[in-house]
């Protein structure tokens, strides 16, 4: 699956970011998404009271 970003600004901080650490646009933007992800769960989850424990 192909997304365009349609935010020019968001554009140009990933492509500066990418030259920035040596790590390619499509890396930075899969670990954005799973950390929106994983921040989604964790809200769902105190919604619920399911309490993660370490």
């Amino acid at each position: 699956m192909k997304i365009e970003l349609s935010d020019p600004m968001l554009y140009d901080r990933l492509h500066t970011l990418s030259a920035e650490y040596s790590v390619s646009v499509e890396l930075l933007v899969n670990l954005a998404v799973r950390r929106l992800v994983d921040d989604i769960d964790f809200v769902r989850n105190l919604r619920i009271g399911k309490i993660k424990r370490a």
